[in-house]
């Protein structure tokens, strides 16, 4: 195969293909700032999505939860190798994907014969400054920045659509009620925008009354309002109850 640059070229775009048809049914996460910090969620039918990786920084998923929990343990192993062998402020976002995670990623993605990461990862980290900003890695190994906020989806009507509203939308100055309120409204107003796919898409909850019901609201912070190293941490019930009983 490798003698025909052709047949590797199809073997990849196949291998897209079919990524991307496992991934389809992926929901939305968004990743966005908030007055004291940043904010990711998304809904889930098991928990399972959102995870803290280091001190300031969080992931977001979608995919295969074997292939999500072995990145996220690379990651892991990655940030506090990196913290112990220079210092705390060289754990970043960059440095993990640049140099660590994208091509171990793309790296497989490229070897055929082997089977790829069926996941999209969404990350949010505050710097030193206090200042957020969001990551998203694709299952190739291909990696984006963002100022104001991100988005990951199966559907990439979804996807873009929310994308688009986020960097239209001043989170940076809402209180965090009214930031979990917002992207709750996008991940609704998002799930109108994707056209279905499948015959079976309509099984999948598209309001955010169906969303309650059926799944889990899983929410995490970095919030820069805390007095503790790890600015990690997980939405309480108790904040999410308003936007359930809106929601009905």
């Amino acid at each position: 195969m490798f003698d025909e640059p052709f047949r590797w070229m199809e073997a990849i775009s196949t291998r897209h293909s079919y990524v991307q048809e496992k991934l389809k049914k992926g929901q939305p996460v968004l990743a966005v700032p908030y007055k004291e910090g940043a904010l990711v969620m998304g809904f889930a039918a098991q928990p399972g999505k959102i995870f803290e990786v280091y001190d300031r920084i969080a992931l977001g998923s979608l995919g295969h939860p074997a292939d999500v929990e072995r990145l996220r343990m690379t990651l892991l192993d990655m940030a506090h190798l990196e913290g112990f062998n220079r210092s705390e402020k060289d754990v970043t976002l960059a440095r993990l994907l640049q140099f660590g995670i994208a091509p171990a990623m793309k790296q497989n993605f490229e070897e055929v014969m082997r089977a790829p990461y069926l996941v999209k990862l969404l990350f949010a980290e505050i710097d030193f400054d206090n200042r957020p900003s969001f990551f998203r890695l694709n299952y190739d190994g291909h990696w984006e920045m963002f100022k104001k906020g991100a988005v990951i989806s199966g559907n990439d009507k979804e996807s873009e659509w929310i994308q688009k509203q986020i960097e239209q939308t001043d989170f940076a100055s809402l209180s965090l009620k009214q930031a979990l309120k917002e992207a709750c409204r996008l991940w609704e107003e998002g799930k109108k925008q994707g056209s279905p796919e499948s015959e079976d898409s309509d099984e999948q909850p598209t309001t955010l009354a169906e969303a309650f019901d059926r799944w889990t609201l899983e929410a995490a912070l970095l919030s820069t309002a805390t007095e503790r190293r790890a600015l990690y941490r997980v939405v309480t019930p108790d904040e999410i109850e308003p936007l359930k009983s809106a929601a009905k």
